[in-house]
């Protein structure tokens, strides 16, 4: 079973959309705002909010403190989930929050959430990747700044994966024919949020079938999770595309013809234009 901390992305990010436990032949439908949030000082703290959804039409903001939803107070993001679940989709709510110091009220209406790869996409796609670093596990270095990778000007391929994800261990040999391949066109990055020590025992085992020499992937650790995170990698193997400017490209999920497209993709951007 896997005890590393990013399995628990879709519990920090809360996107307000959590679904009471199944009690029939059918499941409710989430209801959700649009938002990532956390614990607060006065209240729940909006980090962010997502495009085209309720909060960001009613003109909630990344600051925003939520104190109160249809008169209830809330102090947790888990207060929050409930409230919004209990209320249900279709509903009309009253939100009231804080915004540098100022108490202000919206009635947002919720609706059905999308699936997690669409929200994920949403987010990220079309946009400046997120920055941040990370331990260098394998590889070049000691630390890797995504910020540096941006003014190298290359194309990047970030590989979400974990020791003991089957699929992720299936694309392994691919990514590192692709990389060798590719070295010094498209760096492959693979991001892992297990502990240092056991992501260095597979690397170790892998040398058996994968020599070093040949292995040109960039392996990272997640430190408690925050790079998958920040790029809501709450499935796993997930490939970002991010081009030479630092925008991502690309999202998906999976091995095989998911993952060959988004090596195709790759290639692309290293082609003149």
């Amino acid at each position: 079973m896997p005890s590393w901390k990013s399995v628990f992305l879709l519990v920090s990010w809360l996107f307000v959309s959590v679904a009471p436990a199944w009690s029939g032949p059918t499941a409710s439908v989430r209801p959700w705002l649009g938002v990532a949030i956390e614990n607060g000082q006065q209240g729940v703290l909006v980090k962010s909010t997502f495009p085209d959804t309720p909060a960001a039409q009613a003109g909630l903001r990344s600051g925003d403190e939520i104190v109160k939803i249809v008169g209830v107070s809330v102090h947790t993001p888990e207060d929050l989930v409930r409230e919004v679940t209990n209320k249900g989709v279709g509903f009309t709510v009253k939100i009231e929050f804080v915004r540098k110091g100022k108490h202000l009220a919206k009635d947002i209406t919720l609706v059905a959430m999308p699936d997690m790869l669409s929200i994920t996409k949403q987010k990220l796609l079309k946009h400046q990747a997120p920055d941040f670093e990370a331990v260098v596990v394998q590889g070049p270095g000691a630390q890797f700044q995504m910020k540096t990778q941006r003014e190298k000007g290359r194309v990047t391929l970030l590989d979400f994966w974990a020791t003991w994800c089957m699929a992720c261990n299936a694309t392994i040999p691919r990514l590192t024919q692709f990389a060798k391949i590719n070295k010094g066109k498209i760096d492959v990055i693979s991001i892992s949020g297990e502990e240092i020590a056991v992501i260095k025992n597979f690397l170790t085992k892998l040398e058996m079938r994968l020599p070093k020499k040949d292995n040109h992937i960039l392996y990272l650790q997640s430190d408690e999770g925050k790079v998958n995170e920040l790029f809501m990698a709450a499935a796993i193997p997930m490939f970002v595309l991010i081009d030479k400017k630092g925008v991502v490209v690309e999202l998906e999920l999976g091995g095989g013809t998911v993952l060959e497209n988004i090596l195709k993709k790759a290639e692309a951007l290293t082609l003149p234009r």
